[in-house]
């Protein structure tokens, strides 16, 4: 393997044409801005423990769809530099090829008659290869849905989304949080959008065959 699919190579490839391509994020981009509006809403009167550098949520295994992934894509690959994107692209390779039992198992069904696969998603952690040195994240203006989520919303059975930082720090006080997952069910509409996966899934399918 000595190269990978450039992002507008890719675009084109899901959505037939560039206009279909824009058409598409101009609609997730929209979606961003409501969501994070409801979100700054919901979490105004909050105390919460996020704030720039920290990371603990960049830890977690948060998943985003192909759209999603496309548009993070083509974002890094605006505004890093070749060296960089091609040690982001193998951190992430090498990730995949680490944890790839896990990965790979979200495109099957859950095991075991399981609902889902959170139990899955419960084992898979690492650190994610979008994180910078300096604690951080080189595609947040256009990351995931679920990243916006994560720390301000309520999980499916009612507990926090986020990690125990933010679990802790909510305790005592009254919460009127977005539902993650129906939340993120919005996304279902969009192309390419129906199913998900981790950004070392994503980076690894990237690369190009001698």
């Amino acid at each position: 393997m000595s190269a990978w699919v450039p992002a507008a190579r890719l675009a084109h490839a899901l959505f037939g044409s560039e206009a279909g391509y824009l058409e598409a994020k101009i609609a997730l981009l929209s979606l961003y801005a409501e969501v994070d509006a409801k979100v700054a809403e919901t979490t105004k009167d909050l105390t919460l423990p996020c704030h720039a550098g920290c990371d603990a949520c960049c830890h977690e295994a948060v998943f985003l769809t192909p759209l999603e992934f496309v548009v993070a894509y083509d974002y890094l690959s605006a505004h890093t530099g070749p060296a960089e994107l091609a040690s982001i692209v193998r951190e992430a390779t090498a990730l995949y090829e680490h944890h790839q039992g896990l990965i790979d198992a979200f495109d099957v069904p859950p095991p075991g008659g399981a609902a889902d696969h959170t139990d899955i998603a419960r084992q898979l952690k690492f650190r994610c290869p979008l994180l910078a040195a300096d604690g951080g994240c080189r595609i947040y203006p256009v990351r995931e849905l679920y990243a916006r989520l994560f720390g301000a919303s309520f999980n499916a059975q009612g507990g926090i989304y986020g990690c125990h930082l933010v679990g802790e720090a909510l305790v005592g006080q009254t919460l009127t949080l977005l539902n993650a997952a129906s939340t993120a069910q919005r996304l279902s509409s969009f192309a390419h959008a129906r199913k998900r996966q981790v950004f070392p899934h994503y980076f690894a399918h990237l690369w190009l065959p001698e």
